[in-house]
């Protein structure tokens, strides 16, 4: 997700920083909101239990893989600028990817397991809260089974692990080639998937959402081919790509179902990730004009500034709302969406902004834990319009990469 500050404090500086990318984090952060207030309304999920016309609101995990192919394409920007190396190499990388996501993180996980136990009073026993607090907390709750404090927490770990993969991807394509490396994760992905097919244990693979893996290299890839002299000639081509393959995700979810698409993820998630991982390489090269205005746009940097803020205390937010405010009402279930979606927007977006002031933006501004301890309250200000913004899977996955 986003935070604004100085280019003096950016995790990997490049020499064109991408603006448009902010628009693409803090669009998919509100994809993610609008599928969890459709969850609240409507909680059959996956079966699609709403108004048919509100049935793209179920599918939330695909922002989600939208925001894994971006981070796997800003965090690819500076070393595919320097040789395919890490500037500083890998032990600086993950400090300073565990500074930027962990902080924020972990003080949504206590509000998250307060509002859960206390406020949305969650059945659940104190042995059963501990235990997904300190899973949550080390980042293994896509490896142990636990009690989830926020539903947007799942993702957080599946990028938290791909970091620790990503130096492997780069240090392929310095030996062979981007392509070659990135093919090597797409096959390792399917490889891993079709083992899980065979059966317990060997299904828990599949746990671990290992197309976010694929997806993430695919962001590698539309760095390495939207730049350079073919960039141009690939525009068009690829542009055509992502509209073919999100049409096939489109068709396929009226043809066959959400049902029958949230079974199929894996390769649902292969495809649309091929869609986003296309269509930012069409706009890295400088096509499609009016979509990288509109993300560009100064709506798409206010929201890209504290996304990250927004996918990890939303989901709390929108169920103490849903509890309190519009389930009194009693009112039928698409009167009571729209109250939601109207009492809930400005308060998430107010709560969250308020949150990444306090618990994110100081760690986009100061890079270690002595700068910090001289943070001055005024740090916490917003530069004027037209100060360089920062990169950021996001997760929420995501968080912002630079």
């Amino acid at each position: 997700m986003a935070s604004t500050t100085s280019n003096t404090h950016r995790d990997e500086p490049t020499p064109d920083r991408v603006v448009w990318l902010d628009g693409v984090r803090g669009a998919a952060a509100m994809f993610v909101v609008l599928h969890h207030m459709w969850l609240a309304v409507w909680p059959r999920f996956p079966s699609n239990a709403g108004p048919w016309w509100l049935g793209w609101l179920l599918y939330g995990h695909l922002a989600v893989a939208v925001f894994i192919v971006v981070s796997g394409f800003s965090l690819a920007l500076a070393p595919l600028g320097d040789g395919g190396r890490l500037r500083g190499g890998t032990r600086r990388f993950i400090r300073r990817r565990a500074w930027r996501i962990l902080p924020a993180y972990w003080v949504a996980l206590v509000f998250s397991t307060v509002v859960a136990g206390w406020v949305l009073q969650t059945e659940t026993g104190a042995g059963a809260i501990t235990k997904a607090f300190v899973v949550h907390g080390l980042l293994l709750q896509d490896v142990i089974g636990s009690q989830a404090p926020n539903g947007a927490f799942w993702s957080i770990a599946v990028e938290w692990q791909i970091y620790f993969l990503f130096p492997v991807i780069l240090w392929l394509a310095r030996k062979r080639s981007v392509e070659f490396a990135v093919a090597v994760a797409v096959g390792a992905v399917v490889v891993a998937h079709l083992v899980a097919r065979l059966g317990s244990p060997l299904d828990k693979i599949d746990h671990l959402t290992p197309q976010f893996l694929a997806l993430f290299a695919l962001g590698v890839l539309a760095v390495h081919l939207g730049r350079g002299e073919r960039a141009a000639e690939l525009r068009r081509p690829l542009g055509a790509a992502a509209l073919v393959a999100f049409a096939a995700v489109v068709l396929l979810a009226i043809v066959e179902g959400s049902e029958w698409m949230v079974a199929r993820f894996f390769y649902v998630d292969l495809v649309f990730g091929l869609a986003a991982a296309c269509l930012l390489c069409t706009l890295r090269a400088g096509g499609a004009t009016w979509i990288r205005r509109a993300l560009g746009s100064r709506a798409g940097l206010k929201l890209g500034l504290f996304s990250y803020s927004i996918y990890l205390i939303h989901a709390p937010i929108v169920g103490a709302l849903d509890l309190y405010v519009v389930g009194p009402m009693a009112l039928p279930p698409l009167a009571a969406f729209f109250a939601l979606l109207a009492i809930g927007v400005p308060v998430v977006l107010a709560v969250c902004y308020g949150f990444h002031l306090l618990f994110e933006a100081p760690f986009l501004r100061y890079r270690d834990t002595r700068s910090l301890r001289a943070l001055p309250v005024a740090a916490l200000r917003l530069p004027r319009r037209g100060a360089a913004v920062v990169r950021s899977p996001e997760v929420a996955t995501a968080p912002r990469d630079t």
